[in-house]
């Protein structure tokens, strides 16, 4: 089983997937494509001078964080846009006003904005928050426009970050993951619309995820025990929806960084390079499972020369993966892909 490359564009990043259809920044720019050629350019976001002239090169762009790294589409032809510290809403004709601004930290998580099936959205807080001090909450808007209010707040100490908010098509439920440290990587569960949560499971590495694979029995995910988790290793894990039981399905080179399924049910799961103690290779790569319990490695690529803190070696699988039939992710910072979209598909 091995992936196969069959479109790639650099210095882009895939940000959703509707179908065939999909939402792609190149820069502050923000385009449509249709089965991998450019569609239509759908707006050009206004930045500051500075941005500009530091988005002009790569490795700046990463390092300070800069570019379009969420895009989130309302429904009303809208698309709600990430940038760094500030939400931007895109209107139908390409103009584009700041809506709010990022609470605590630069972003949230690659999947930790979450659109629900009553059109509301949902955006968790990502910080440094080395030290803990700082409470990390969750957010909600019903109206972009109004900006998003505060519905769910862990005190300063319990976690470090949320890592994911995601819907659950299966339960009709949200899912949120948190880290980073043992006690820090929990999974919680809302029936509400994110209002109150329940506590699914939590206390190890193995609880520690940036991202879930929903399917009907189960969930899968693969473990984020990065950098800063000694030698611990990795691993792809299934939990049981009835008996909230996880497994160890199998074991992975490195932290993971994505994840994502496609229309036909397959599964993936990226790993990405950190530089921990606990990485076999400095290479990420990419699994992927026809049923959930074998899983098998199917693309690999070595991470680029660059330190660490400018951007770790990974692939980050967009939001929408389940309704194409091919896989899109964006690699950053590896080499010969430094910020490049892949589009491709398994061959058996």
């Amino acid at each position: 089983m091995r992936f196969v490359i069959a479109h790639y564009l650099r210095c882009a990043r895939i940000l959703y997937v509707q179908g065939n259809r999909t939402i792609v920044a190149q820069g502050h720019r923000l385009f449509f494509y249709q089965n991998g050629k450019r569609e239509r350019v759908i707006a050009t976001l206004p930045v500051s001078f500075t941005e500009q002239i530091f988005s002009l090169f790569t490795f700046t762009r990463l390092g300070l964080r800069l570019g379009i790294h969420a895009a989130q589409p309302i429904g009303d032809g809208r698309i709600l846009v990430v940038l760094k510290r500030r939400f931007v809403l895109v209107d139908q004709d390409g103009s584009s006003r700041v809506v709010d601004r990022i609470h605590r930290g630069n972003k949230p998580a690659s999947r930790a904005i979450c659109q629900v099936p009553d059109g509301s959205i949902l955006y968790g807080e990502y910080l440094l928050n080395k030290d803990r001090q700082i409470p990390v909450a969750l957010y909600r808007t019903e109206n972009p426009i109004s900006g998003f209010k505060k519905i769910f707040e862990f005190p300063a100490g319990e976690i470090r970050h949320i890592h994911f908010v995601q819907w659950d098509p299966f339960e009709s439920c949200l899912w949120m993951g948190t880290g980073d440290a043992n006690a820090e990587c929990q999974l919680f569960k809302s029936t509400d619309i994110g209002n109150s949560w329940t506590r699914i499971g939590g206390g190890t590495q193995d609880w520690r995820a940036v991202s879930v694979i929903f399917t009907e029995e189960s969930l899968f995910w693969g473990t984020d025990a990065g950098s800063d988790a000694g030698r611990t290793p990795n691993f792809i894990v299934r939990l049981n929806r009835v008996t909230q039981a996880i497994s160890l399905v199998q074991r992975i080179q490195g932290p993971c960084h994505g994840a994502g399924a496609l229309c036909d049910g397959t599964l993936f799961i990226s790993t990405g390079v950190e530089g921990g103690g606990n990485e076999v290779d400095t290479a990420a790569h990419l699994w992927a499972s026809r049923d959930g319990e074998k899983w098998h490695e199917c693309y690999a690529r070595s991470k680029k020369m660059w330190p660490h803190i400018i951007q770790y070696g990974v692939m980050r699988i967009p939001p929408g993966t389940e309704t194409s039939e091919t896989l899109h992710f964006t690699a950053l910072a590896l080499r010969g892909a430094a910020e490049t979209w892949f589009n491709g598909m398994l061959d058996i």
